[in-house]
């Protein structure tokens, strides 16, 4: 994908009327609700953008995200690295009733007909959506001792189990009621 830099600014209303495709980066310094959640805020996150008209003429942007972030293993406080990928619609609206009646398929942007708005601020949401809650190293990568994992895995797997006994009334769904 193409290392050119996204414009800071955009008019999402424009865009659509022209059928516009964006393509490009972004630094994740410049998204500051995904930052906070990482280790070092260093790299890119690719963008593929495409603002135009459904087959109902709802104006939308459509949009691919990926990125490689440093997050905090739980396991062993160690920075690990974990790929993210993020995929949206989103209907651009003018109004709250517009918002109300945009099919279910899109999350709703709020925009201004003439306004230009921050496309950093689109792309923090949409990808603070996929950073995973919680990030780990592979049990063989992990600077924690072996056991440790080990144990660990072998609790999450108990829990599994006991999740699968059989449901006591399991046997009252069998029972048919006559009318």
């Amino acid at each position: 994908m193409s290392k050119m830099p996204l414009p800071l600014t955009v008019n999402p209303v424009k865009l659509a009327e022209q059928g516009t495709e964006l393509t490009g980066s972004i630094p994740l310094s410049k998204l500051p609700r995904v930052s906070e959640l990482l280790v070092s805020s260093e790299g890119d996150v690719n963008a593929e953008l495409v603002f135009g008209r459904d087959e109902q003429r709802l104006r939308i942007l459509s949009g691919k995200l990926s990125c490689d972030v440093s997050m905090t293993c739980q396991r062993c406080l160690e920075p690990v690295t974990k790929s993210i990928r993020s995929e949206f619609v989103l209907g651009l609206v003018l109004t709250d009733e517009q918002a109300m009646n945009l099919p279910k398929v899109y999350e709703p942007l709020m925009v201004e007909l003439d306004d230009n708005m921050e496309l950093s601020d689109i792309l923090d949401e949409e990808l603070l959506l996929s950073v995973p809650m919680f990030a780990y190293h592979e049990p063989k990568d992990c600077k924690v001792d072996a056991s440790i994992v080990d144990f660990y895995d072998q609790e999450l797997e108990a829990e599994a189990v006991k999740d699968t006994k059989p449901n006591p009334f399991g046997v009252l769904s069998n029972i048919k009621f006559d009318k």
